[in-house]
């Protein structure tokens, strides 16, 4: 007579080979991962309040929320505010900033500003640049722009007839400017 293995003993059997298996090191260690590198300020253009595909006419408070993500490994960010920047300006002092603690590119984080100075009649831009607290040159603008984000906000102050060209505004170029209707 063969004897039959009963289903309890073989049931057993393999618990106890799967055991010594597990006991024996088929685990991988758990992975490792590289530090994280820098991603500079990325701005989500879309989401930037007051929108800036419009032109606004003269206000005297110009609150604005620019939603945006970085990695920035610890380093602070510096957010700055210029008014009628010139493109090209080897030198240009900022009107308003602010410092915005370092985090991470998961969070979804905005850069929050009031400009209340009062402008004179006319065209003016109104220029927001983000970069890391010392990117930036002694004369105010970044040292590498590869670092640096930036949005524009076009203002036409006191216009109410609609008679200032955009055309005119500091820092436009002649040759892309679109002329008025006439």
């Amino acid at each position: 007579m063969s004897a039959t293995p009963r289903p309890h003993a073989r049931e057993v059997t393999l618990a106890c080979a799967a055991a010594a298996l597990l006991g024996a090191g088929c685990l991988d260690d758990p992975p490792t991962f590289a530090p994280r590198g820098q991603l500079p300020p990325f701005i989500l253009a879309g989401q930037v309040d007051p929108p800036l595909s419009s032109i606004y006419e003269g206000p005297s408070r110009f609150d604005i929320s620019v939603p945006f993500r970085s990695e920035d490994v610890n380093i602070d960010l510096d957010a700055r505010l210029y008014l009628d920047l010139v493109p090209g300006a080897s030198q240009f002092p900022a009107d308003v900033g602010t410092v915005i603690p370092a985090g991470n590119y998961e969070e979804l984080r905005s850069v929050n500003m009031e400009w209340t100075r009062m402008l004179r009649t006319g065209c003016h831009s109104l220029t927001l640049i983000l970069t890391y607290v010392g990117n930036y040159e002694i004369g105010g603008l970044p040292i590498d722009d590869s670092l640096a984000a930036r949005v524009v906000w076009w203002l036409n102050i006191g216009d109410t007839d609609g008679v200032t060209r955009m055309a005119t505004c500091p820092g436009e170029n002649p040759v892309d400017a679109v002329p008025s209707p006439r």
